[in-house]
């Protein structure tokens, strides 16, 4: 079994040209002055077993422009597809035909989703709390994010004339 990359016994190269990486590379910092590529070896050689799952790339802060992430062909990469100048990425591999990237620049997706209209949609307790009568919570108010409005039951004002439920409750 081959060392991994936070081994003492690493295999550590430096480049300022394209390369491919090979099975027993496990670090690999590029120093470059114009784009250049680093293509990652084969998937399905690169296993959990080998202990060759994990490639680091890093992009030299004393380069000069961006580092692209490639792979061999019929393999895939996921999460990451360039590195700017100072950047790095951790790399790994499934085993099979797919490496997944993450750090450096280049991933697709986005960092989070507040839902539909900008809201966390749960108010807590009522802005209202001198006229929340029995209830004391205004409930979930749904889509809205206001607590004085009950969603398909209409206006509900203000939660203390929402009788003696104890909630006024699920207003979606």
């Amino acid at each position: 079994m081959a060392p991994p990359i936070n081994s003492i016994y690493a295999k550590y190269v430096t480049k300022t040209d394209n390369y491919t990486l090979t099975f027993s590379d496990d670090v690999a910092t590029f120093t470059i002055a114009t784009a250049k590529t680093a293509t990652l070896p084969k998937a399905g050689t690169c296993t959990v077993m080998s202990g060759q799952n994990q490639k680091q790339i890093i992009n030299s802060a004393n380069s000069s422009d961006t580092l692209t992430i490639a792979v061999q062909s019929g393999d895939t990469l996921v999460g990451i597809g360039s590195l700017a100048v100072g950047q790095e990425t951790i790399v790994t591999s499934n085993g099979t035909t797919t490496w997944t990237g993450f750090g450096g620049g280049g991933a697709a997706g986005t960092s989070g989703y507040s839902g539909p209209s900008g809201f966390s949609g749960y108010s807590g307790p009522s802005g209202y709390s001198g006229y929340t009568g029995v209830s004391g919570f205004s409930g979930y108010t749904g889509v809205s994010g206001f607590s004085g409005y009950s969603g398909a039951s209409g206006f509900s004002g203000y939660s203390g004339y929402s009788g003696k439920s104890g909630f006024s409750g699920f207003s979606a």
